[in-house]
């Protein structure tokens, strides 16, 4: 987050082709791996049960980023409707 009051986003768009699904185990743990590093936690803790998971392999074709500074409305943060 940026001084004075503004909010700093980044929007990424990916168009491309799927070269890959995988499943079972493998997909589980990928899931792990990811909120390991992006949640802190060793597993993911919101797996219900009985779920599947699939983990999709995508070759990128189009990348876009947009980064953006946007200010903050009166009163804070309110999010998008």
């Amino acid at each position: 987050m940026e001084s004075g009051g503004a909010l700093r986003r980044i929007t990424s768009q990916i168009s491309g082709v799927v070269t890959r699904f995988i499943e079972g185990p493998e997909a589980h743990d990928r899931t792990d791996r990811l909120a390991h590093k992006y949640l802190g936690s060793e597993r993911f803790e919101w797996t219900l049960p009985g779920e599947q998971r699939v983990a999709v392999i995508v070759r990128p074709v189009k990348v876009r980023h947009i980064v953006g500074v946007e200010r903050f409305r009166p009163g804070g943060p309110r999010p998008a409707s």
